[in-house]
């Protein structure tokens, strides 16, 4: 039972300290930036992946290419 007690204390405290976090002025700023920061994360990897495919693509037209015409190398 006092084990059940202590849990159950625990978990209001971490509720209020949770409902603190997100009401305050700080907090509520301090979780907009981290979902900015992870949206620009997002687009950067998205941009970059982009970026990576079109790199590889004159390269698997020169070796197409060169099979093509039958060329071995």
């Amino acid at each position: 039972m006092k084990i059940l007690n202590s849990i159950k204390k625990c978990s209001k405290n971490l509720k209020k300290k949770v409902k603190e976090f997100l009401t305050d002025e700080f907090g509520g700023n301090l979780v907009e930036y981290a979902l900015l920061i992870g949206l620009a994360l997002f687009i950067f990897f998205i941009i970059v992946g982009v970026i990576t495919s079109l790199l590889e693509w004159p390269i698997d037209l020169a070796n197409n290419l060169w099979d093509g015409i039958g060329a071995n190398f």
